[in-house]
């Protein structure tokens, strides 16, 4: 059963035309894009646990659903129309323990700009009457999560002036809606639009104009709220219950980079996660919650794109975070829909895969996750929303995933010993040689230049070049993991001025990576990586070591090498 849902956020109407099949094949493992329908930007998915797939969307001011009874376009059936009470926004979907669909969406009541959240259930083949849940004016941007216990919740916003409210409203299998009551209010000191007629809203141009509340629920039936903060203060506001009705103070995650647009899922394990946009660097950040504490904060989800917004989170079966977002990797280059995974037992990110490249403006995702994940997002230049899906080889009975790589041995940890902390060593914290074997500082074995870069961790890196005999053909850098720790989480970059790097960790060669990635002028684009580091059986200090083949890539025309550190993590 899906226990958390999707995010929406306002563009203009996107002109309806008929039905158009991507030409494009997916990443591996996910299916080539199938159109779902025309319609409006921001679709919303749940997976229900008989592997059906549902998807729901606006189209022009209609609410549309259908649903298939698995991952391919064969199973899908009819679109049909949800009823309405005016014209229809901005949908979210929840599945309840029987797979019923239970959306929410606002709706225009008459010809006054006053806009209300409405409920309904489709049961068999059919939809409730609308339920009005709101009681306020300009109610908009709802989102609906149901929890182990059936547990109903619905967050929304609503302005009053230059006031903003979160709201929230729950209720039981029956959908009988409490009272709502307020979890934020927040002043703005800029004029708060109604969302539904802002117009075209585009990453390039404008901060996203609501509050986008989101709503998790865990097998427990507990509540988790995020929403973004307006100006001047931004930021990410987080909530969450506590012992019954009772929520948390706001927690503020945030602020600095005019960060919006959230979404929070919750795992088997009670583990939450939380990803937003910072705006002003056009990066993704998530962080990990554990308890109401942060427990891992990650501020480059994208792996370095040029842009990214909108991301959509969703949690599998086995506990594993599955990202989905709109990115692009250079400023005038398309929109395209990524997704990405992590794993909270390892702080470990895997690499990003490309959904969808079909020379078009592709935007605002929804993604969901069971033992299959699919993803519905929008082909804003053709007016059509188009899913993609995955078979994860996940089993959920007993929720054992299927490995998508050989994971090296470990020490199981003694639980009684309190881990180490986390060991940082900048790209400048140069060793005093390189044939020693300090743990706190890069043993580099040629001179290497600093650069500098906004975007790097801590305003530059270093780098160094085969061809100008800097870089050998194995050792280039070189970091040993002290007693108690595990991993190694590398912090590098791709460009098109770089080629292939070799991975070296305990001097066994562990891969071959191709950083190639741009265009000639593309500014390099920060990625990070984390490697497991197993113990050894010769005597040997552990070590994790990068150099550069001696042959450039095909990628890049600059017949050179360049391997890049802008710094290590050494994980316990």
């Amino acid at each position: 059963m899906q226990f958390k849902k999707i995010l929406f956020f306002a563009m203009a109407a996107v002109v309806t035309i008929g039905l158009l099949m991507p030409l494009t094949v997916s990443a591996a493992g996910w299916s080539a894009p199938f159109a779902l329908g025309g319609g409006n930007i921001k679709p919303s998915v749940a997976i229900g646990s008989d592997g059906s797939v549902h998807y729901l969307w606006y189209n022009g001011s209609t609410i549309q659903y259908v649903k298939c009874n698995g991952l391919a376009k064969s199973s899908c059936g009819s679109v049909e129309n949800l009823p309405n009470k005016g014209p229809s926004y901005y949908p979210s979907l929840a599945l309840d323990a029987n797979n019923r669909a239970n959306a929410v969406w606002e709706a225009k009541d008459g010809s006054a700009s006053v806009y209300s959240i409405y409920y309904s259930r489709r049961n068999g083949s059919k939809w409730s009457t609308p339920k009005r849940l709101s009681t306020e004016a300009y109610s908009e941007l709802p989102d609906i999560a149901i929890g182990g216990d059936g547990t109903i919740h619905v967050v929304y916003q609503n302005k009053s002036g230059q006031d903003g409210f979160i709201n929230y409203t729950t209720a039981n299998a029956n959908m009988d809606f409490s009272a709502p009551i307020v979890l934020e209010q927040m002043t703005s000191d800029k004029p708060l639009p109604v969302v539904a007629e802002v117009g075209l809203m585009t990453p390039e141009g404008n901060l996203a104009s609501g509050f986008y509340p989101r709503v998790a629920a865990d097998g427990d039936g507990k509540a988790y709220a995020v929403w973004q903060m307006p100006s001047p203060g931004y930021g990410i506001g987080f909530r969450y219950q506590t012992n019954g009705s009772d929520w948390s103070a706001t927690k503020k995650l945030g602020g600095s980079n005019k960060d919006q647009t959230p979404d929070v899922t919750v795992n088997k394990n009670n583990q939450v996660g939380v990803v937003w946009t910072m705006y002003d660097s056009g990066d993704i950040s998530f962080a990990e919650f554990n308890g109401g504490s942060v427990d891992y904060q990650e501020k480059n989800v994208d792996e370095g794109l040029e842009d990214s917004f909108w991301p959509k989170i969703a949690a599998d079966c086995t506990g594993a975070f599955h990202f989905a977002y709109q990115g692009r990797a250079s400023a005038s280059g398309n929109w395209d829909i990524y997704h990405a995974t992590y794993n909270p037992d390892s702080n470990a990110f895997g690499s990003r895969t490309t959904i969808a490249s079909i020379s078009a403006t592709e935007q605002t995702p929804a993604i969901d996750a069971t033992n299959v994940a699919a993803i519905a997002y929008t082909n804003s230049t053709n007016g059509i929303i188009d899913a993609s899906t995955n078979n994860l080889n996940l089993n959920c009975s007993n929720a054992t995933a299927t490995p998508t790589f050989t994971p090296s041995p470990t020490n199981t940890p003694d639980p009684n010993v309190t881990p180490p902390d986390t060991i940082t060593i900048a790209n400048t914290a140069k060793c005093a040689s390189y044939d020693g074997v300090e743990t706190d500082c890069i043993h580099y074995r040629k001179a290497w230049k600093a650069q500098n870069a906004n975007k790097a961790t801590d305003g530059n890196y270093s780098r160094c070049e085969t061809n100008k005999g800097v870089c050998g053909k194995k050792s280039a850098a070189k970091i040993y993991i002290p007693d108690g720790y595990t991993q190694v989480k590398w912090f590098t970059a791709k460009s098109k001025m770089y080629g292939q790097v070799n991975v070296w960790i305990n001097d066994t060669l562990a891969e071959t990576l191709d950083m190639c990635q741009g265009s000639r002028n593309t500014k390099p684009q920060f990625i990070n990586r984390t490697y497991t580091i197993p113990e050894r059986n010769d005597g040997q200090p552990r070590s994790f070591e990068l150099g550069a083949p001696s042959k450039h890539t095909a990628c890049s025309p600059y017949n050179s090498n360049f391997v890049v550190v802008d710094g290590f993590e050494i994980l316990p």
